[in-house]
């Protein structure tokens, strides 16, 4: 690989993706590449090296960072950061002991920052579906089926968004399987029958499942995007009347915390979830120290 490439605040993402040692989903290879970018202008403008980068480069850029983004984005750019010498086999600069200090110090500071989403019950979920189980408007049908689907597939925002007509299969006992790349997911009787009634109202046959809807309940012929899928989160928050704030990670929060106290263990609901890495269900069912140690570990180059 040519290093010249890396040192341009321009790369793109099929470059970045090209340097990894493992695969990543679009969405985190468009951070890890924007964290890169970021670092580089950083280092540009400070007249220092970004490939091999110095100890003190990174010290000063994640405490200039540490002014205004949270720890978790902090800690994402140390592991793109990571991720580009590792490529060139280069000796990782994030390991050192005076930029663990320093992230140290960050954590202390930023403790009361990095809340973790609130999650989704399956009490909460039997209670939107008594307000709004017999409306007809289809904005109450959609956002009804999409609470009770991401939480029962811990599906994430891309993988709701991505749906189409031809993930939804029906056998000839009416029962339904949703196709998620190569795997299949049945559905309860609950959530299938939530399904078909946003099917028979909104008289899809092709194309994405879920669209946005304007205010004549006229449906869209593009998919939901991050910021439709958040507002369909904060209504359930509104109509919940809860001093929180759900975001489109909720379901997926809540239904890792549901699963954990009926017994499944964290590989199986990383599995279930289509996780690379059990870090996050420990995050989210509350084992913080071994998510942190999962986190460091996956981000370290393979021997």
């Amino acid at each position: 690989m040519d290093k010249s490439i890396f040192l341009s605040s321009d790369i793109d993402i099929d470059t970045f993706a090209s340097c990894l040692k493992k695969k990543y989903s679009r969405n985190s290879l468009i951070s890890f590449k924007n964290d890169w970018n970021n670092f580089v202008v950083f280092c540009q403008l400070h007249h220092v090296m970004a490939l091999p980068a110095s100890t003190t480069a990174i010290r000063i850029f994640i405490e200039k960072q540490a002014k205004e983004k949270k720890l978790a984005s902090i800690k994402r750019s140390l592991i793109s950061i990571s991720h580009v010498h590792n490529a060139f086999e280069l000796k990782d600069p994030t390991q050192t002991a005076q930029v663990k200090a320093a992230v140290g110090k960050i954590r202390l500071d930023k403790r009361d920052d990095s809340k973790q989403t609130e999650g989704i019950t399956l009490s909460m979920l039997a209670e939107l579906e008594r307000q709004l189980s017999s409306s007809v408007e289809l904005k109450d049908i959609r956002d009804l089926v999409i609470w009770h689907l991401m939480f029962e597939l811990l599906l994430k925002r891309g993988e709701l968004r991505d749906l189409t007509l031809d993930d939804v299969c029906f056998d000839e006992f009416g029962n339904c399987v949703i196709q998620l790349k190569q795997n299949y997911y049945p559905l309860s009787q609950e959530t299938t029958l939530l399904l078909n009634n946003w099917l028979s109202a909104s008289h899809l046959t092709e194309g994405y499942l879920f669209r946005g809807l304007d205010r004549h309940q006229n449906l869209s012929s593009s998919h939901l995007n991050d910021s439709s899928i958040y507002r369909i989160f904060r209504r359930a928050n509104e109509l919940l009347n809860l001093e929180v704030n759900f975001s489109g990670l909720s379901a997926r929060v809540g239904a890792t915390k549901e699963l954990s106290k009926s017994g499944y263990t964290v590989h199986e609901i990383q599995e279930l979830g289509r996780w690379v890495s059990p870090a996050m269900p420990n995050q989210y069912i509350g084992n913080i120290e071994r998510s942190e140690r999962q986190k460091d570990k996956f981000k370290k180059k393979p021997e």
